[in-house]
């Protein structure tokens, strides 16, 4: 079906879909041709999404829905098409995925990792998070982010089964987990707590790992309590994946500490204190119509955004170095939710920023200065904005803090939104 629509050898096949299934399947198709698969997220803008197809040359969209200039192949002949044979998948040459992520820059890149980097990756998950025939790792992340993605890699290569759900419920994660088999699964730490809500660890369960947001030390420490055999990890579409995994929680942690880096990871500090990783699952660079690598590298080194120690027990991660806003394991540009914010009726001026919180990691706090109440900017919001982006506080202002070029004053915003005044949904941090 790909080959017969124009897909090429070594061209991208980008899908955008709220199917797992669909990227699941695709997965396994791209490396035969082979080509390099971009799975992106659907809730994202338009613009947002033309934008990242433009950056990796992108002709050919299996998607949900048709994108203007761009060859379309529907998700659900996808779907309905009768399966081929079997074929033990390996990971391809060249460049095999591309994931778009968020940066400092304010614009998503797309991320283009080789088969190698996500062989080196698996290898190096391995370390921490043994994997093999007979295990089952349970994929409730997304599967357009490199923490979901990444689990149909490692599972594929250690002839373990990946087990889909096509989005997280923590209702129907405890059943799969209750019924027998799972032995992996990947949370990020909101849904860790919604999991504790519910009961204890089952036994079959070997691994947890924890990553994508700020783990709190109350949550990690409930989560063991109660039997959860979890690991807090680090890591990012730059790397495929994990850098860095506790094989265990020790007792006590502390919040960020998530140990050395695993075998065949190098990590060290900038001059600014921002930690630096290579290795063998490194990117080739970020994309360009002619795939060409090296873009986001300084000497095969990719500085991150995130602030570290690094020590004789490995590393913590301090905190982010950016403005990106890191809610339930998903990176929040702040002009992206600005940008849909804005449209409000009743707002004026609008900027976001993160708001602390012990379960969400951060949540997504709209400032604005204007004539409609908090109350009604949350409701609007919760029908206009899609749930990663969408702020769950709100707090209007006389005056916007603003530097002297006319930009929001990103430091004077913060500690807005961490003061008392703000109006939450219930459920969140603040006064409810």
């Amino acid at each position: 079906m790909l080959s017969d629509a124009g897909a090429a050898p070594g061209r991208p096949v980008a899908v955008v879909t709220t199917s797992a299934a669909a990227i699941a399947i695709l997965a396994h198709t791209a490396p035969l041709l082979p080509v390099p698969l971009f799975p992106i997220d659907p809730s994202l803008p338009d613009n947002v999404i033309a934008d990242l197809l433009d950056q990796a040359g992108v002709d050919l969209v299996v998607a949900d829905r048709p994108f203007a200039g761009r060859t379309h192949i529907a998700t659900a002949d996808v779907l309905s098409a009768p399966a081929g044979a079997e074929v033990p998948w390996r990971a391809p040459d060249g460049i095999a995925l591309l994931i778009a992520t968020s940066g400092s820059s304010g614009r998503p890149k797309a991320v283009m990792l080789t088969g190698a980097a996500l062989a080196a990756a698996a290898k190096a998950s391995e370390a921490a998070t043994p994997l093999g025939p007979g295990d089952v790792w349970l994929a409730s992340l997304p599967l357009f982010h490199i923490g979901g993605f990444s689990i149909l890699t490692r599972s594929a290569l250690a002839g373990a089964t990946a087990l889909i759900h096509e989005r997280f419920d923590a209702e129907r994660v405890m059943e799969s987990l209750k019924a027998g088999g799972v032995t992996h699964l990947s949370l990020v730490p909101a849904m860790l707590s919604r999991l504790c809500d519910r009961e204890a660890s089952p036994a079959t369960l070997k691994h947890v790992l924890v990553g994508g947001a700020a783990l709190s030390v109350d949550l990690a420490e409930r989560a063991a309590g109660l039997g959860w055999p979890i690991q807090p990890t680090y890591g990012m579409s730059e790397a495929a994946s994990q850098i860095a995994t506790l094989a265990s929680l020790p007792r006590p942690w502390r919040a960020g500490h998530v140990g050395p880096p695993l075998p065949g990871a190098e990590v060290a500090l900038a001059d600014d204190g921002r930690m630096k990783v290579r290795g063998g699952m490194l990117m080739a660079g970020y994309a360009n119509p002619g795939l060409a690598p090296g873009d986001g590298l300084e000497d095969g080194w990719f500085v991150t955004a995130d602030l570290a120690e690094i020590g004789p027990d490995g590393i913590t991660v301090l905190g982010r170095a950016d403005d990106v806003i890191v809610s339930a394991g998903k990176k929040v540009l702040p002009a992206m939710v600005e940008g849909l914010v804005s449209a409000c009726p009743g707002i004026e001026t609008v900027a976001v920023a993160g708001r602390p919180d012990a379960i969400w990691g951060e949540v997504v706090v709209a400032i604005y200065r204007g004539t409609a109440l908090p109350e009604d900017v949350l409701s609007w919001c919760r029908e206009n904005v899609a749930s990663a982006l969408r702020p769950r506080a709100a707090l209007k202002v006389a005056a916007f803090p603003e530097l002297a070029n006319g930009k929001p004053d990103r430091s004077a915003l913060k500690r807005l939104a961490a003061s008392d005044d703000v109006e939450t949904e219930a459920g969140t941090c603040g006064k409810d």
